[in-house]
């Protein structure tokens, strides 16, 4: 083999073992980005709570009114899914630590802000006062509650809002039931809570909404929150996502 042979065949050989080393750094280059949480690979992961009517496990799978409309958005999306029911402040921590995807349904707040990102929100929600009809102080205007003790639910987005605006809250339960007994047995004064949620919970309870005085309070439609570790690896899926709330909102009207 002549030098000019020898000269071809190295310069030929260190092109492909250069272009061999760059494909095999992009392929685990993008193999390390496709893998970071398992955010490209598989459905989307999204954690949600027990929280009929909006969204529920039955003996028929997945329902309630919550889950209806975000099916809607994922199917016009194309977009396969997985739902992971926990207890409310798990599902939030495996967002923020990166274990999910995202958690339904919720209302904005500052809290969430700080690692995750809030859709379009779709889904109505209205919050009440309530009290006993029966209460010797029965309270007729919103302000008035300011000096009442009040039960609510732990990681909500009403106790949030209840003690941001300081109010007493002295009693907190996973479970609305609960907070209505000590509401009847006169261990706290008031709640604010959920309309659809209070209103479910008395039907399961048997009890006539009559026997509480319901003073409304707010507005607070909910949504869907997208940890910030998604929304950065894909930047184009909440606008697209955004784009489909309107057709698929959830109202009480």
């Amino acid at each position: 083999m002549n030098t000019q042979s020898i000269k071809l065949f190295l310069q030929t050989t260190i092109t492909t073992a250069v272009l061999s080393i760059a494909i095999v750094f992009l392929v685990l280059k993008f193999s390390t980005s496709a893998s970071a949480n398992g955010i490209n690979e598989g459905p989307l992961l999204i954690a949600t709570q027990e929280w009929p009517p909006y969204q529920m496990l039955t003996d028929e799978g997945e329902k309630g009114h919550a889950i209806d409309a975000l099916k809607c958005v994922l199917d016009k999306l194309n977009k396969e899914y997985r739902l992971i029911f926990l207890p409310w402040g798990r599902a939030q921590k495996g967002v923020e630590t990166g274990k999910y995807h995202a958690f339904f349904s919720a209302a904005k707040n500052t809290t969430r802000d700080g690692y995750a990102t809030f859709s379009t929100p779709f889904i109505q929600q209205d919050w009440d006062f309530y009290q006993l009809a029966s209460s010797p102080r029965l309270r007729t205007e919103k302000h008035q509650f300011s000096d009442a003790t009040f039960g609510s639910r732990p990681y909500s987005n009403t106790t949030h809002w209840l003690l941001e605006n300081h109010y007493k809250v002295i009693h907190q339960s996973a479970k609305i039931e609960e907070l209505i007994s000590l509401l009847q047995q006169g261990k706290i004064e008031a709640m604010m809570d959920n309309r659809l949620l209070f209103k479910q919970a008395l039907d399961k309870l048997g009890i006539p909404p009559e026997q509480f005085s319901l003073i409304p309070n707010k507005s607070l439609p909910l949504g869907i929150y997208f940890g910030h570790e998604f929304v950065k690896q894909h930047p184009q899926f909440l606008p697209k996502f955004n784009q489909h709330t309107q057709a698929c909102q959830f109202t009480t009207q």
